[in-house]
């Protein structure tokens, strides 16, 4: 249940490359956090969980404007996510960050060097358990998992909740 923000430098994309770049940004964001257990990133109820908010506003480096864009890509998941937080997860971690900058400078159509790199910042944060809130109420890491895993009951309240997110979106299938 990863939520994405993308700050950037205003104009820095067009529209369809955000669209594009907001996709694989969440695709990678759900890919990585259940990691090596399950792979959420091309699941339909998992995507209709992972939102990407595009901000574009002036940035400055060193107080001065940078020729080129900036970026930063702040991923927020539940804490414990096995793939992202505690002590085995460091290359989960690694991977989320160096995939997340790739993304970005592909969506640019700028290679991916040490100097572009530089343009991109991705900061990692986690939720505590139990202070996730979403289809007005709170949404626990057991929540997730069950609703992740399909491993509630038919009619339960987390397969309500799915159904819900699915049909928010559009999507009509669990699989």
């Amino acid at each position: 249940m990863p939520m994405i923000e993308l700050t950037t430098s205003r104009g820095a994309l067009d529209h369809e490359t955000k669209q594009d770049l907001a996709a694989e940004l969440s695709t990678i964001a759900l890919d990585v956090e259940a990691a090596p257990f399950v792979r959420f990133g091309a699941a339909a109820h998992m995507q209709a969980l992972a939102w990407c908010f595009v901000n574009e506003q002036d940035v400055f480096v060193g107080g001065q404007p940078h020729p080129k864009p900036i970026y930063r890509v702040t991923v927020t998941i539940p804490e414990g996510a096995p793939g992202v937080f505690g002590p085995l997860a460091k290359p989960g971690r690694e991977k989320l960050v160096e995939r997340v900058t790739a993304a970005v400078l592909a969506a640019e159509g700028t290679e991916n060097t040490p100097v572009e790199a530089h343009r991109v910042w991705v900061q990692l944060r986690q939720i505590s358990d139990g202070h996730w809130g979403g289809f007005g109420e709170v949404i626990t890491l057991r929540d997730l998992q069950a609703y992740g895993l399909n491993t509630d009951e038919p009619g339960s309240r987390i397969d309500r909740l799915r159904q819900a997110a699915l049909e928010s979106v559009g999507a009509t299938s669990t699989a």
